[in-house]
């Protein structure tokens, strides 16, 4: 039977998640995607298709909250949040 986990352990592991991706994303990191602003001429960037997601309030706020002290977007927050969630190991 799979246990679902209780709110708690998902906040906790949020931390831990957020920790993660500030040390692999953060404002430190040199040649990321993620400024503000139009790419400089010449830079091959991925283009992004508009989506519509339903996400808690609280969710959005703690991320806007992350996302401003990293000094990055809301949207490139969560662009970050789903490309490292769909880089790992799917569990078996």
């Amino acid at each position: 039977m799979n246990k679902k986990p209780t709110v708690a352990e998902v906040l906790a592991g949020l931390d831990a998640e957020v920790a993660m991706m500030e040390a692999k994303f953060g404002p430190q990191v040199s040649g990321r995607l993620t400024g503000r602003g139009r790419p400089k001429k010449g830079t091959q960037v991925e283009p992004t298709v508009p989506h519509s997601i339903r996400i808690q309030p609280s969710v959005w706020e703690q991320m806007k909250d992350r996302a401003s002290a990293l000094g990055i977007s809301t949207n490139a927050a969560f662009q970050l949040a789903a490309k490292d969630w769909s880089r790992k190991p799917q569990p078996r």
